[in-house]
């Protein structure tokens, strides 16, 4: 039973069509569609909002098609979108969806707004249900529902979930159902073969073989990469301006460190032979986070003795042994995004695969390279088959 049926069987009420008052809000573009991404409900965040963007973005241009995103202040922002977070208010909201040509959410509220003014809707749904929430006014065809598959689980219906069930949705699935609604064939298909568990986690990292810019990306965690190249007057160039989160599997001076203590959020220390626990008292004195790890299983229970008062974890590096049966034999025709971007020298790197060889990243697709190097950042991309659609 949809929800509004089981409010109305329990109260007694019956059901009728809604009046939503509206406000106007000025806008300098009359074609758009409208956006939200929740916030009050985290189960509800969709993570893969940018792949959704770049899916549409290019055949909504063409035909002078604007994104508007509507919410909470505190939502997470959608790339290319005209930002109105926080800054509407009910009504306005009422009045930007009612002119507009498409809706897409995982708010029921606002699906429930659109599809009363038989507005055409997307909705996503991961934590219920999408039969008994979703919108119960409005013309059915015009009317796309996605629900997760939830690795064939029921729904937790919880307002937090790990891993959150919503972004088990493929973005060009909800791409595509977009494209539909608005009667715009897509001329570049994809299919997703394999996303990594963090690819929602948007990460930055840094090789310190040069020095940033005060302008660059201000506010952010860098992972300083002092394990790819270990420069230490840069790692202090890194950490004088911005918080960084250091990855080393060398002991790095004391000196250096002090010298930029307040913006280290903690040190990645993989076990090495010099290092000794009276440096890592001495850290502890300055107030610096240190984590220890090592990739070697075998010696783990040693390390665990030898440095018994502190925590020594295994970071096992990943393998294609880990996507095995998950992807096709052949890689000749898979394509991966990555959410970590790693900077070094001026240029830009989706994995440690492609700095090893100087692939550098310039917003074109790059293929899947059956390589160690490449498998080992499994966990921030995601796989994806493409055919270009000739007719379209």
């Amino acid at each position: 039973m949809h929800l509004v049926e089981q409010y109305s069987l329990a109260m007694g009420a019956r059901i009728n069509k809604p009046f939503i008052e509206t406000n106007y809000y000025p806008l300098s573009f009359k074609k758009y569609i409208v956006v939200e991404n929740g916030a009050d409900i985290k189960s509800r965040i969709y993570g893969m909002w940018s792949d959704v963007i770049l899916g549409i973005k290019p055949h909504l241009d063409e035909h002078d098609i604007s994104i508007v995103q509507i919410g909470h202040k505190d939502s997470e922002s959608i790339p290319a979108a005209f930002d109105l977070r926080g800054r509407t208010t009910t009504t306005q909201q009422a009045f930007l969806l009612k002119n507009s040509m498409l809706h897409c959410s995982t708010n029921d509220f606002l699906l429930d707004i659109a599809s009363s003014f038989d507005v055409p809707v997307v909705g996503m749904y991961g934590n219920t249900f999408a039969e008994v929430a979703k919108p119960y006014w409005g013309d059915k065809s015009k009317h796309i529902m996605l629900e997760s598959h939830r690795n064939g689980d029921k729904p937790s219906f919880l307002a937090e979930e790990n891993p959150r069930t919503i972004n088990f949705i493929n973005p060009e699935d909800i791409a595509y159902s977009i494209l539909k609604l608005l009667n715009i064939e897509a001329k570049e298909k994809q299919e997703t073969k394999f996303i990594g568990d963090q690819y929602t986690t948007h990460v930055l990292e840094a090789v310190p073989d040069f020095s940033p810019p005060q302008s660059f990306n201000p506010g952010i965690i860098i992972n300083l990469r002092m394990d790819y190249k270990f420069d230490l007057q840069n790692m202090v160039n890194w950490g004088a301006n911005r918080k960084v989160n250091i990855f080393t599997n060398k002991v790095i001076d004391l000196n250096y460190l002090n010298a930029i203590k307040n913006n280290i959020v903690g040190i990645q220390q993989e076990v090495c032979t010099d290092l000794n626990t009276k440096y890592l008292s001495i850290l502890n004195n300055l107030q610096i986070r240190c984590e220890l790890f090592t990739k070697n299983e075998r010696a783990l229970g040693k390390l665990r003795m030898k440095y018994f008062d502190y925590k020594v974890s295994l970071k096992k590096e990943k393998s294609k042994e880990n996507v095995k049966g998950k992807l096709p034999e052949s890689s000749n025709d898979l394509f991966y995004k990555s959410n970590k971007l790693l900077f070094s020298n001026g240029k830009k790197y989706l994995s440690k695969y492609d700095y090893s060889v100087d692939r550098d990243y310039n917003g074109t697709d790059l293929q899947v390279v059956d390589d160690p190097k490449f498998w080992q950042d499994q966990d921030y991309i995601r796989i994806y088959k493409k055919s270009i659609d000739t007719e379209a």
